[in-house]
C-alpha cells in the first residue's frame, strides 16, 4: 500500500481510504457483521485512513464503525465530521459543534479522532462558520479531541472565501476539502493554495 501526507497535516494516509457511509446503510442496508469484516480487511490490507459522519446513516455509520475498531484504533487514523446530522439538518453553533464531537467519540469509542471536520459549510452561513463553528473545532483540537481539524464543502469558492477570511486571522485549518473536477476546474482556477 502506498501511503501520503494529508494536507498540513503529519498523517501518512494510505492512499486508499474506507470511506464508511455504507456502514450506516447510505446506499443499501449493510449486514453488521459484514461491515465489521470488511473493516477488519481493508486494515489488513494496509488500509489506515477511516472517514465517517453522524450524518451517514443518521449516526449508524459511526457506531459500527466504532464496534468494528475495537482493538485496532492504534492501527488507523480515524476521521469524523460534525455540523451536518441529516438530508436538511445542519448546525454550525459553537455549542452543537462541542456535543457532536462528544457523541461521536462515544459512539467511535475513542477518546480522540485524527481529524475532525466541519461537514459541508456551505449550508451554513459564513459568519456562524466563522465565528462559532472554527472557534469550537479549535477548543475541540486544543483539548485533544481531535488532532487535526478541517473543513469540506462545494463550491471551491465558497471553500476559498472562508480560507481567505481565515487566514487574515492567521487561523487556518490544517486541511481543506473541495472537489475539483475537469467540468468545475476552471470555475476554480486560483481559488486553491491560498493558506500554505
Amino acid at each position: 500500500m502506498l501511503y501520503r501526507r494529508l494536507g498540513k497535516t503529519e498523517l501518512n494516509v494510505s492512499v486508499i481510504g474506507f470511506g464508511a457511509s455504507p456502514l450506516g446503510n447510505v446506499f443499501d442496508d449493510c449486514d453488521e457483521s459484514e461491515g465489521i469484516r470488511s473493516v477488519h480487511c481493508a486494515i489488513d490490507l494496509g488500509i489506515n485512513f477511516f472517514d465517517v459522519a453522524p450524518f451517514y446513516g443518521i449516526t449508524l455509520a459511526e457506531t459500527r464503525l466504532g464496534d468494528a475498531l475495537k482493538g485496532k484504533r492504534n492501527d488507523i487514523l480515524l476521521a469524523t465530521k460534525c455540523g451536518r446530522y441529516g438530508l436538511r439538518d445542519f448546525d454550525f453553533s459553537y455549542q452543537r459543534i462541542l456535543e457532536s464531537a462528544d457523541e461521536s467519540l462515544k459512539r467511535l469509542k475513542t477518546d480522540y479522532v485524527d481529524l475532525m471536520q466541519l461537514h459541508d459549510i456551505e449550508f451554513g452561513s459564513k459568519e456562524q462558520v466563522l465565528n462559532e463553528a472554527i472557534p469550537a473545532l479549535q477548543k475541540i483540537k486544543a483539548s485533544g479531541k481531535a488532532r487535526f481539524v478541517g473543513i469540506t464543502g462545494l463550491p471551491v469558492r465558497y471553500l476559498a472565501a472562508i480560507a481567505k477570511a481565515l487566514c487574515a486571522r492567521h487561523s487556518s485549518p490544517e486541511l481543506w476539502h473541495g472537489r475539483i473536477t475537469i467540468r468545475t476546474n476552471e470555475k476554480s482556477r486560483g481559488h486553491s493554495g491560498r493558506c500554505r
